[in-house]
Parts: structure tokens; C-alpha cells; sequence
């Protein structure tokens, strides 16, 4: 499921950024009137960025989307084409330099920011902390010649040899800030699944290639453009999420469950399940315990065999739906999978673990005990009941599931941990 989530979330930021190195491997020739469009794009998009992140109270992509539309302002304005400008105008070498250095380490600021509201005090630090930047590279460029060739010099530092740099209008300390800051971005996508972080990371990226490229006609703004959009599918990706996934188990939900129905005309058949004596069990073991029952069972329904589909239909109860497949065939793949769910068990978490790690008496003593402590922790395991249902001809999906429904009263009626039709 991990390996899955990642994916899904790396699939369009990945998909930009093929899109941008293929551009620049190419350097296609744009219409006229699209060239002339293009610079106002970014602001277009970005707007639309930031209201639905907003919405969605997701500052981080806000932030973001502020980030990648000041940067392109910036790029615009003080970095012109090269081939008429030079490469060592005063602009190039200090704006240009300062922000290139300051992108990748505002972008982790913003990444590693929790999302908890548009107005919090983390916000206000971080747009404080923006401005201050802002005002301190005024100073400097304000100051005169002599400030300007200090910060030209420290924002031009070689760590290494000039050949790690010598292919891109980078500083040394940007590539690296950028190769850093992309990979941990990458990494905490990967981790954690989610569709923002996974934005977040395609929007660095996509930013990098548009530095690399300042100067180089459009091709900036086509890169910060494709930076917005991995914004704008992270957003869309997470809004997906909100509505069809299950929070609890990652499975999709009823609404999706109802979509997925109305859009199956044809043959297939429905199977209600729904976790034997769970009341009694949350009574007796508490709520967070069931918890862990009802993430073990999603989790053995999403290797549900003969091409079924699993969802949570609230509660303690699940559905699987198995497309073009009358009952007599879905009910070998139910069996296997209550069978599956009924040899499954786990031991349960000691509620009394300490929050901190002891020392001293206290770790020997912990020690000690730890063997019997594990042996006094029950292991549990539940079973299921189930009712399969195939959808008669002309007959509607809620009169499929209801009666599939009924099957499962007959399940349970049976003696539980059965399949009923």
C-alpha cells in the first residue's frame, strides 16, 4: 500500500518534470503571440494556486505558489536573454545569485511546515522571514560597489572544483541546496503518501530547471508554469483523497463504493462484510484497539483475489465488489479471504509503554519485565461474516447492495464467519 501511495502521489510531478527536460532538450519554437502570453501565466496560475490552498487551508501550497511567482517576478525583471545582456551583469551575478541560493531554503521552510490553518503563527514566521530577506537584499544592493562584490562573492563561493558547475548559470551553493533539499522533499513524499508533499517536491524541481534556465527565453517561464501545476495536481490529487479514501483504513470509501456501482451496468456482484461480535470486542479492548482490528482486516481486503475491488462502508462494515463476475464465482475469492482475515491475529500494544525512553534502575528494572509484560499481552484475532449478492438483469445498484445486505444477516444468523448469497 506504501509503494502505492507513493507512486500515486510522484506520478504527475514526475510527469512535469519529463515534460521540462524534454523542452529543454528540444527548445521549441513558440508562436508569437504565445511568447508574448507566457510571462503572465505564472501570476494566473499561482492566484489559482493560492485560492485553493486556501480553500483547502493548506498553507504550504500557498507559500509555495507565493515562492515560485516571486522567483518568476524576480527572474523576469532582472535577468534579461543572455545573448544580449552578457553573463556577468551586475543583476546575474547578485539578484540573480541571492535568489537561486534562497529558493531551495525557503521551499524547506515551507515543506516542512505542518498545514494548520492559514492564519497560525508558523505562517507569519515564515512571511515575516520572506520580507526580511527581501529588505536585507535591498540593503545590499543599495549599499554600493564594494557590498555588491561581497555578496557577489560569498553567493559565488566554490566548494568544488568548476567543473561541478561549469553546465549551469548556478552557483555551486544552489545546485547543492537544490540536489539537497529535492531529494529530502522526495523522500518525505515517498514516506508519508501524501499528494502536497509530493506537489512540493515537483514544484522545487520544476523551480530548479527554471533557474538553471533564466535568460533562456521562455523556457523559465514555461518551468515555473509546470512548477504551479504540480501544485495545482497535488491539490487536485488530495481533494480526491478527502472524498473517496478512508482516512482510517486507506481504503476508498462509500461515496466512491456508490460511483463505482452506478457506473457498472453489467454483470457483477456485491459482497457485504462486517466484523463478528466488533461491539464487544471495542468494549472489551477499547476504541483504539478496534482501530488496529479494522486496519489489519483492510488490509488483507486489499489482496482480495479474482479482481475484487475493496471499500469501507462505514464502521465495522466493508464491501467488495467483483465487476463481471456472477456470485457462484465471486464466493471462492470471499471464502479465501475470510479465511485470510480468520488466521490473522496480532498481539496488542501495552498501553502502559512509557513516552520516554527509562535510564539508570528504571531501564534495568524495564529490562526485567519487558518478557513478561510481552507474554501478558493477549493475542487477538476476529473473524468475519459475509453477503454476496449478483445483480439481477435491470436491477439497480441499491437494490443489489440492500440485497446483498440481507445475505449478510443470513451470514450472521449461520453461526457467522460464512459467506451467505
Amino acid at each position: 500500500m506504501a509503494i502505492r501511495n507513493a507512486l500515486f502521489v510522484l506520478l504527475m510531478p514526475a510527469l512535469f518534470l519529463a515534460v521540462g527536460l524534454a523542452l529543454f532538450a528540444s527548445r521549441p519554437a513558440l508562436p508569437l503571440s504565445l511568447g508574448m502570453a507566457l510571462p503572465a501565466v505564472p501570476y494566473v496560475l499561482g492566484a489559482g494556486v493560492i485560492i485553493l490552498g486556501a480553500w483547502f487551508k493548506s498553507p504550504r501550497v500557498a507559500l509555495m505558489a507565493v515562492l515560485v511567482m516571486g522567483t518568476h517576478g524576480a527572474i523576469a525583471q532582472f535577468v534579461p536573454d543572455l545573448e544580449s545582456a552578457g553573463t556577468h551583469g551586475a543583476e546575474l551575478m547578485v539578484l540573480y545569485g541571492a535568489v537561486a541560493v534562497l529558493f531551495p531554503v525557503n521551499a524547506l521552510l515551507i515543506a516542512t511546515k505542518r498545514d494548520r490553518g492559514m492564519v497560525s503563527r508558523g505562517v507569519l514566521v515564515r512571511v515575516l522571514f520572506f520580507a526580511v530577506q527581501v529588505a536585507l537584499l535591498i540593503v545590499v544592493w543599495d549599499a554600493g560597489e564594494a557590498a555588491r562584490a561581497w555578496a557577489d562573492e560569498v553567493l559565488h563561493t566554490r566548494l568544488f572544483d568548476k567543473e561541478f558547475d561549469y553546465w549551469s548559470l548556478l552557483p555551486q551553493l544552489a545546485i547543492g541546496l537544490f540536489a539537497v533539499v529535492s531529494l529530502v522533499l522526495l523522500a518525505r513524499a515517498a514516506w508519508t503518501g501524501g499528494a502536497i508533499d509530493g506537489g512540493l517536491f515537483g514544484a522545487v524541481a520544476a523551480s530548479a530547471l527554471a533557474l538553471h534556465g533564466a535568460g533562456q527565453g521562455s523556457l523559465p517561464a514555461i518551468m515555473f508554469t509546470l512548477a504551479l501545476m504540480a501544485l495545482l495536481a497535488a491539490v487536485a490529487q488530495e481533494s480526491y483523497r478527502l472524498a473517496f479514501i478512508d482516512e482510517l483504513t486507506g481504503l476508498p470509501g462509500r461515496r466512491a463504493l456508490m460511483h463505482d456501482l452506478q457506473a457498472m451496468p453489467g454483470l457483477y456482484t456485491v459482497a457485504m462484510l462486517d466484523v463478528d461480535h466488533f461491539k464487544k470486542f471495542n468494549d472489551t479492548y477499547g476504541h483504539d484497539v478496534g482501530d488496529q482490528v479494522l486496519k489489519m482486516v483492510a488490509s488483507r481486503m486489499m489482496r482480495v483475489t479474482g479482481g475484487g475491488r475493496a471499500f469501507r462502508y462505514g464502521g465495522e462494515e466493508f464491501t467488495v465488489l467483483f465487476p463481471r463476475k456472477d456470485v457462484h464465482a465471486a464466493v471462492a475469492h470471499l471464502n479465501k479471504l475470510r479465511e485470510a482475515i480468520a488466521e490473522a491475529s496480532f498481539r496488542l500494544r501495552d498501553d502502559q509503554r512509557p513516552k520516554e525512553k527509562p535510564v539508570g534502575v528504571k531501564a534495568m528494572e524495564a529490562a526485567q519485565q519487558k518478557t513478561v509484560k510481552a507474554k501478558d499481552r493477549a493475542i487477538v484475532s476476529v473473524t468475519i461474516s459475509i453477503g454476496a449478492h449478483g445483480r439481477k438483469q435491470g436491477e439497480s445498484s441499491d437494490a443489489a447492495l440492500k440485497a446483498a445486505d440481507q445475505a449478510l444477516y443470513r451470514a450472521k444468523d449461520g453461526g457467522r464467519n460464512c459467506v451467505a448469497v
